[in-house]
């Protein structure tokens, strides 16, 4: 019996050392914490907060599209709209932020982004805060697509 349960517990670490399996499919790739293009991703929300249209516009190629929960837009009205929230909200931020960029086997690149929106309420002070998620493709250091994605129900309602 102490055999087969020696015998069980050697399978049992065997079976659990498979070697990792390197993806050679288009959509696979490798990923980066580090890549440079995380920080310039950054200088985007971190222009919002600021209030500063034209730092964050910077990262986009001059015809970048950029989609908000599937609208397409270009990054001009995106930023310039995204601004408007300043006249309603105070202290507009972006926490827990965790930015990461995917080199993809077929040659795109494409940075992650997910958050939490805080603001402060103009009228009733309260905080406001809100989970999202965005992605950005690169050409080389340009952004030219972007899409960001969160629920915007009690967002809207200051505009009520």
């Amino acid at each position: 019996m102490k055999k087969l349960l020696i015998l069980f517990i050697v399978i049992l670490f065997c079976a659990c050392d498979e070697p990792v399996k390197i993806d050679s499919a288009d959509w696979s790739g490798t990923i980066s914490a580090t890549d440079e293009r995380n920080a310039i991703m950054n200088t985007f929300p971190d222009a919002y907060e600021n209030n500063d249209r034209e730092a964050a516009l910077s990262i986009f190629a001059e015809d970048a599209v950029f989609y908000v929960n599937d609208t397409q837009l270009t990054a001009v009205d995106v930023v310039d709209a995204f601004m408007t929230g300043h006249e309603y909200f105070d202290d507009v931020k972006n926490i827990d932020r965790t930015t990461t960029t995917m080199f993809y086997n077929n040659g795109e690149i494409y940075t992650n982004y997910w958050y939490t929106w805080n603001g402060t309420n103009k009228k009733t002070g309260e905080l406001l805060s809100i989970r999202g998620h965005a992605w950005f493709k690169w050409d080389g250091l340009k952004v030219v697509e972007a899409y960001n994605a969160f629920d915007p129900t009690e967002y809207n309602k200051v505009f009520e």
